[in-house]
């Protein structure tokens, strides 16, 4: 079998789609049946081999294509990539407005933003290039062959007789959406908390404090009636409320390793705070990171620096050349 049971009212399968990521080997997607009617929850990342395992896990729980809709947790490759392939034209497919946003233009604005952010924070314009051009690629979705459904915090899918609730869970992605099913009490969270690794906060585009919003989902998913939360990568485990703790500490502990930084030494670009916080990476040069994970290191230290000048913990301030320096919440310059 390529899919694994986990619970019967409703039916719910979890579809482990593989794919070697830098920290992970495979993208756990769920389905939800009643009757003829099942949702697919999240696709995998576009291979052969996760298509032939996906393929083969829909053929074998007998899900009827013609019934069957689908819902994208968030807009990152490993989480939509087969929708084209698996998915029928004009199938169903919910997601946010962001999301949709993204799959028209193929995340060209977001990346734009992105790169803009970069050279703020003091990354040279040819690296800020290289960087972006790592994580750019042909567009992953078609959406416009699909029947789009834009849904938001709230909102309700139906699955048969079943029920199922959006919750917006932005942090790792502004879009990034979890799905509750209330009589089992069992949250399908995307990539919002994992085991396998800390998820990544990226940066907005819209300049709001993603840190803080994904410290307030956190504090929200741990206040909510879950006895099942269901990850995207690595193994399903109970202990979820203890690592919704943990994730906090460590981010906390990291704004305020952030600021012990600024304090020692004033005045630093924004890339250099960055450089100096103490990744959980295998590599001592920076030089030796991957572009890749480059750029997960420097969103998440935006975001950081953000989060800080946000919350008055630091003071941002312009060089000559229009890069972002920081201070100490007392001084500027």
């Amino acid at each position: 079998m390529h899919a694994t049971r986990i619970r019967t009212n409703p039916d719910l399968f979890e579809i482990e789609v593989p794919f070697d990521n830098i920290s992970t080997s495979g993208t756990n997607c769920y389905l939800v049946q009643d009757g003829d009617d099942s949702l697919v929850v999240d696709t995998g990342a576009p291979t052969e081999d996760g298509y032939r395992v996906l393929h083969a896990a829909l053929e074998e729980l007998g899900v009827n294509p013609a019934r069957t809709s689908y819902f994208l947790t968030h807009l990152h490759y490993d989480h939509v990539g087969l929708v084209d392939r698996i998915a029928p034209a004009n199938a169903t497919v919910y997601l946010s407005a962001e999301g949709l946003q993204m799959a028209r233009d193929g995340g060209v604005e977001e990346l734009h933003e992105d790169f803009r952010r970069l050279v703020e924070e003091g990354v040279p314009r040819a690296d800020a290039d290289a960087l972006v051009r790592s994580v750019s690629g042909p567009r992953v979705i078609d959406i416009d062959r699909c029947a789009p459904v834009v849904v938001g915090d709230g909102d309700v899918i139906d699955v048969g007789s079943y029920r199922l609730h959006v919750v917006a869970t932005p942090g790792h992605t502004p879009d990034h959406l979890s799905l509750y099913e209330p009589r089992s009490k069992t949250l399908m969270g995307g990539d919002h908390v994992l085991f396998v690794v800390s998820p990544g906060v990226t940066v907005f585009p819209d300049g709001s404090d993603s840190l803080q919003a994904y410290l307030d989902s956190l504090d929200r998913v741990n206040n909510m009636e879950i006895e099942t939360l269901l990850v995207s990568h690595g193994k399903n485990r109970p202990d979820f409320r203890e690592r919704i703790d943990w994730l906090k500490r460590h981010h906390l502990e990291r704004l305020d390793e952030t600021v012990g930084i600024i304090e020692r030494e004033p005045g630093l670009l924004g890339q250099q705070v960055v450089q100096r916080i103490r990744w959980n990476v295998p590599h001592e040069r920076w030089d030796d990171i991957s572009l890749m994970q480059r750029w997960c290191i420097l969103m998440e230290g935006i975001a950081i620096l953000d989060h800080l000048a946000a919350t008055g913990r630091a003071t941002r301030s312009k060089d000559g050349d229009a890069r972002n320096v920081y201070f100490p919440a007392a001084i500027s310059s």
